[in-house]
């Protein structure tokens, strides 16, 4: 799949480099993890890396990162993460992360991320966490540090977390919203579809769950490298468009004549 890997890998990376005490455990898992990519682009599921996209790392790849002597094939690996994250310096300090959060003046790099933690704490939650035995990331607790974030940088605790996403949920319905005329699209690579509507709720609330598909991409411009079931999933979304524009038509020209 075009380039998912560079946009997904960073974020997690980082979010996991902020609980982990054991930099090398993580590695290990990230090169298990990359290993079942290559072996399912091998296996004709379709996920291939655009002309654009970073390349994966080579054969052998883990062994040499974990050379403290290997400088030149450790940068050319942590390229991949930084150029997802628009820095050049990757850091894992958990204070200065806290720092920066805290931070209220505008910022170069990582724009938007405390805005985007004091809507999960307020709102959303959507914590990412790791424990199913085959994650490649950090499998301590992802939760619990999460959440001493939202209490660090704001002052929320996590019942108050806990209480506004219960809100949040209530509110608009949660996997059950009661919507009119929504497609609900989603990929099966994406951490965040389980929280999302997978199934059909009726006639009128669709939902469309892209196999190999990751976060937003079918939001993405078109390429030759695209899956047949990303393409096939944008053609469902057009057909469906054009179905409910259709009907917004008739309904239109009926209430005018």
């Amino acid at each position: 799949m075009t380039v998912w890997l560079a946009r997904w890998l960073g974020p997690l990376l980082l979010v996991s480099l902020w609980g982990l005490s054991a930099p090398a455990s993580l590695l290990r898992r990230l090169g298990e993890h990359i290993q079942q990519f290559q072996e399912s682009s091998a296996q004709g599921l379709g996920l291939s890396l655009g002309p654009g996209a970073a390349a994966l790392p080579k054969v052998g790849w883990l062994e040499q990162l974990l050379d403290p002597f290997n400088v030149s094939d450790r940068r050319s690996f942590l390229q991949i993460v930084l150029h997802s994250l628009g820095q050049k310096c990757l850091s894992f300090s958990r204070a200065e992360t806290v720092a920066q959060l805290r931070s209220t003046e505008p910022q170069l790099s990582g724009v938007g991320d405390r805005q985007w933690l004091y809507q999960t704490c307020t709102e959303f939650g959507f914590y990412v966490t790791c424990g199913n035995p085959r994650c490649p990331f950090s499998q301590l607790p992802a939760l619990p540090s999460q959440l001493d974030l939202c209490e660090k940088v704001f002052g929320l605790s996590a019942l108050s977390v806990a209480q506004a996403v219960a809100q949040t949920n209530s509110y608009y319905g949660g996997q059950t919203p009661g919507a009119n005329q929504v497609l609900f699209v989603n990929g099966d690579t994406d951490p965040w579809h389980v929280l999302s509507v997978t199934q059909a709720l009726g006639s009128s609330e669709s939902a469309l769950l892209i196999r190999t598909g990751s976060h937003c991409l079918d939001m993405a411009p078109e390429r030759p490298s695209d899956s047949p079931s990303l393409r096939l999933g944008r053609q469902n979304i057009f057909q469906q468009l054009q179905t409910w524009l259709k009907l917004a038509k008739e309904s239109q020209v009926k209430g005018e004549a």
